[in-house]
């Protein structure tokens, strides 16, 4: 399993970064079309979760991004600094589909394999998500 992390400081224009890092990755290990597409979707929606909702936009705390990817699947752990993260997390209400915020979660639920929330020892919140890699075939009928 081939092993990545990425760290960037919780400011507007780290998801930009975020994203050019996250694709070559992707490139790197030959994910395209609708795989690429969800995976960038559901890390970009955990990655603004983690800026807005755990550091609060805080320049001072971090985002880390850790990546193992093989043949066979793809983990990404998503973990902020902020502070109650799995606490909203667990008493969020069911999210609407025509709300116009907190359709987040649904939105990674859906796309991924599954998905984990922990908090970690320093009270932030681990996004931990998984997809799994099927065969370069059948990504072209996606």
């Amino acid at each position: 399993m081939t092993h990545y992390e990425f760290t960037y400081p919780s400011v507007l224009n780290s998801e930009c970064s975020m994203l050019r890092d996250l694709v070559g990755v992707l490139d790197e290990h030959s994910v395209t079309g609708f795989p690429k597409h969800s995976i960038l979707v559901v890390i970009s929606e955990a990655f603004t979760n983690a800026l807005l909702h755990g550091n609060r936009l805080d320049p001072n705390k971090k985002i880390k991004i850790v990546i193992e990817i093989n043949k066979s699947e793809m983990i990404a752990d998503i973990i902020d600094e902020g502070q109650g993260g799995l606490r909203k997390i667990r008493k969020r209400p069911p999210s609407h589909q025509w709300a116009e915020g907190g359709r987040g979660i649904g939105i990674i639920g859906h796309y991924a394999s599954s998905v984990d929330f922990a908090q970690t020892e320093r009270g932030g919140l681990r996004v931990t998500i998984k997809f799994a890699r099927r065969d370069k075939r059948e990504y072209k009928k996606a």
